[in-house]
């Protein structure tokens, strides 16, 4: 498995973000759970920056497909590009 930065960017209608957030962030608290989400969080402006371990971009697009903000339209474009930590940490391997 790899680790990949996911970057979303926020559009459409405010009220569509707001009302979608809480199950948006659920969504994000169970894949981080599950450890395939390392560490999510919005970034200054219209976006956000997601931390992911996956078997590729493929799986990545599966799974965002699944995400109430990509599914309402609040996710209005995303980036994923796979990120390889020379310094530091982030997460460990997940437990089976």
């Amino acid at each position: 498995m790899s680790v990949y930065a996911l970057n979303y960017v926020y559009g459409g209608p405010q009220d569509v973000l707001t009302e979608h957030r809480p199950d948006h962030r659920a969504f994000l608290r169970e894949l981080h759970e599950r450890g395939v989400v390392l560490v999510s969080g919005p970034l200054e402006g219209d976006g956000a920056l997601i931390v992911l371990r996956a078997d590729g971009a493929q799986e990545i697009e599966r799974i965002i497909a699944q995400d109430p903000l990509v599914i309402h339209g609040a996710v209005t474009e995303h980036t994923i590009r796979e990120w390889t930590v020379t310094i530091g940490s982030v997460g460990s391997e997940p437990t089976v």
